[in-house]
């Protein structure tokens, strides 16, 4: 089953949905949870494998992993 994760600074990351495929049900649930939690100052990235990360603005059922993150700030 694929994974949608949000990481959560300083505590790790939390699992928010997993789906797969053929089960349409979990496919929708899990990009209702992407919706919500994707939200200004949040980056999401699609994890392929080790150096295979690429950033996505759209919830992407064929994805085996997506990591909701908070955005890098600097001062």
């Amino acid at each position: 089953m694929a994974k949608l994760r949000l990481l959560k600074t300083g505590h790790g990351d939390l699992m928010l949905a997993e789906w797969d495929k053929q089960r349409p049900e979990t496919v929708e649930a899990a990009a209702a949870q992407f919706a919500e939690h994707v939200t200004p100052g949040r980056m999401a990235f699609r994890l392929d494998g080790p150096g295979q990360t690429r950033l996505i603005k759209q919830f992407d059922a064929t994805a085996p992993e997506i990591l909701i993150v908070p955005a890098v700030q600097g001062g």
